[in-house]
């Protein structure tokens, strides 16, 4: 039968036999293996038994469990292999556990559970603010300046008289250059003056023409 050598922290020996399928290890009371180790937890691990096989599965201790000086979760147990619960050690033995007295020669080094070292607080780097810049005078922004509509004051002048003045002489110098062009095509055309020809078709009376209607044959 398969057991559990555990060597308490009182150097006192206990052997127990793994004839269930879980045996709970811990504090609490109601543990299989009770440990009085403050290093251990209420509920500290389980030894399970699949088969011929055996397996010790950590419940999330304070201070693990471990197997030959590897901390681990869940692992599969062979014979001799070191098992420690926080800083309980205890030995597995697949088959029959051997004496008392081969037990107690055999008693494993205590292999106490290692904690953090606190290390010192880096120093506070301190770090000084900028020196203030000076400020730099700058020269006013030119506001934006807006046309304004006629009869408002502002800053520039109406322009609208001008602007249609020069519209008018805009068209005028078209107009001239029309009749100019008009005149020199009828010289060059008929060989006379365009205006006093103009003139001309314009006094002269246009002849009437009468138009007389016939009456039937019959009438």
């Amino acid at each position: 039968m398969a057991a559990v050598v555990f060597y308490m922290e009182d150097d006192s020996i206990k052997v127990q036999r793994l004839e269930s399928e879980t045996t709970s290890i811990g504090r609490h009371p109601e543990s299989d293996v009770v440990l009085t180790c403050a290093s251990s937890s209420g509920r500290h691990a389980t030894i399970k038994r699949v088969g011929s096989d055996f397996f010790v599965q950590d419940l999330g201790s304070s201070n693990g469990t471990r197997v030959n000086g590897a901390e681990v979760e869940e692992a599969k147990l062979k014979d001799g292999d070191r098992v420690g619960f926080g800083d309980v050690q205890a030995v597995f033995y697949a088959g029959e556990p051997p004496s008392q007295d081969q037990i107690k020669a055999k008693a494993p080094v205590s292999e106490p559970v290692k904690k953090a070292v606190a290390l010192p607080a880096p120093e506070k780097q301190i770090i000084e603010p900028p020196p203030p810049q000076k400020a730099v005078a700058r020269a006013p922004l030119s506001p934006v300046r807006r046309a304004y509509s006629r009869g408002t004051p502002g800053e520039y002048p109406d322009t609208t008289g001008s602007g249609c003045m020069t519209a008018a002489i805009v068209i005028g110098l078209f107009i001239c250059a029309f009749i100019v062009g008009l005149s020199l095509r009828h010289m060059k055309e008929m060989n006379g003056n365009f205006i006093t020809d103009f003139v001309q078709k314009l006094t002269d009376k246009v002849p009437t023409i009468k138009v007389e209607r016939k009456e039937d044959a019959g009438k």
